[in-house]
């Protein structure tokens, strides 16, 4: 099998950056990114600086407002952060046709060959791509640069502590990664740690060093191929083509908890638009819908509702998700946030319809409609009636 080598390019506390951007005056500064309007909800991105301060990914505002007054705490803009996330992505395909896109600031890149096309080694190549990014789209990112999927994504984790580059050769896997803990391996979950750890399985060569059959008796065949991939050997190569949701979720945290069953359904209106708009881009259909309400104390609770035929129509799905939200809300007790979940999806022609079903209109034209004045005009550029 041809050895590959794979580079896993990572966007440095992305959400920030992407404020950064726009805000130049942030550099520097202690800066968490919330889920809510204004400066509310919890930190979902934090700068380097914010990290050092101790303050967590998903403290609460009240609470780390209080402990760090010091930092700044800005509000989401999401689909600025899209924007940016498709500017860097199209600079890495300039690169390379073979980038997949993993999430929206991280994507491998098959870099197999391309030292001859660049004439220069692969580590410069690495670096010649950092700097065109941070130069043309002003993001900084961290790039991991091995043999396989798995030991590109801990070179990329260890990159941020090495001024954004890490390599981990195949001739010298044992020596940089062999005690590594375990644990800190992609695909190893947490109760798959907790049985390795059980049967004396710490570090990454003492992994490497069980047989095979007992690997596949413990972990299956997912750990024999963790063990090719530990090893050098590519058992999962990048794939360009991207990849369908299995589901699809819109929530946001509110500027102020709330009471206000109007203001909830307004709400709720804006995330079905977000999230069948996604839907809708992967002609895609859903057969079930679910609203998501969190308490002022964080307590969440859900309710969900099938449909038939299934659909991606903003209007069918509002309905549904409306009444849902009806029968969950209780009156005096206060709220920070509200979502929904689009479950059960199917694509294209997979879409299974009955007779009488084929004689309803499940793909929503109106809202196709919508989709495409907002992609020239911008986002809201038509607001529906409740």
């Amino acid at each position: 099998m041809k050895q590959r080598i794979i580079a896993l390019i990572d966007c440095d506390s992305f959400f920030v950056s992407c404020e950064r951007v726009d805000n130049p005056d942030l550099q520097d500064k202690a800066v968490c990114v919330m889920t809510g309007e204004g400066n509310k909800g919890i930190v979902v991105s934090r700068s380097r600086e914010a990290k050092s301060l101790g303050i967590k990914m998903g403290a609460p505002y009240f609470q780390v407002s209080k402990t760090h007054p010091q930092a700044i705490y800005v509000p989401s803009h999401h689909h600025r952060y899209s924007e940016i996330s498709r500017h860097v992505m199209s600079i890495i395909k300039t690169f390379s046709p073979d980038v997949e896109e993993v999430s929206i600031d991280e994507a491998y890149v098959d870099l197999t060959g391309l030292n001859k096309v660049y004439k220069m080694p692969y580590t410069d190549l690495v670096k010649k791509i950092r700097q065109t990014i941070l130069d043309q789209a002003h993001i900084p990112v961290s790039i991991g640069l091995s043999c396989s999927k798995t030991l590109a994504k801990l070179a990329s984790d260890k990159a941020k502590n090495t001024n954004g580059i890490f390599v981990i050769r195949p001739d010298k896997i044992s020596q940089t990664i062999g005690l590594e803990n375990i644990e800190n391996i992609c695909g190893i979950g947490h109760q798959s740690s907790k049985t390795l750890k059980f049967n004396g399985i710490f570090t990454v060569q003492d992994f490497l060093n069980k047989d095979n059959y007992w690997i596949k008796q413990t972990l299956g065949i997912h750990g024999l191929n963790l063990k090719m991939e530990l090893q050098g050997t590519a058992t999962s190569l990048v794939d360009a083509s991207p990849k369908a949701p299995q589901s699809i979720q819109d929530t946001k945290s509110f500027e102020d908890f709330t009471d206000s069953l109007p203001f909830l359904h307004s709400q709720l209106q804006y995330h079905v638009h977000r999230a069948s708009g996604k839907l809708r881009k992967w002609n895609g259909f859903c057969e079930e819908v679910g609203i998501i309400l969190r308490y002022k104390d964080f307590t969440t609770t859900t309710l969900y509702s099938k449909i038939s035929p299934a659909t991606n129509s903003d209007f069918t799905i509002k309905n549904i998700a409306s009444d849902l939200l009806n029968r969950l809300y209780r009156p005096k007790m206060l709220y920070r946030s509200l979502g929904i979940e689009l479950k059960k999806l199917s694509y294209n022609q997979n879409t299974q319809q009955s007779f009488f079903d084929c004689l309803q209109q499940n793909d929503d034209k109106l809202s196709r409609v919508i989709d495409s004045l907002e992609q020239k005009f911008g986002k809201d550029i038509i607001k529906i009636g409740i």
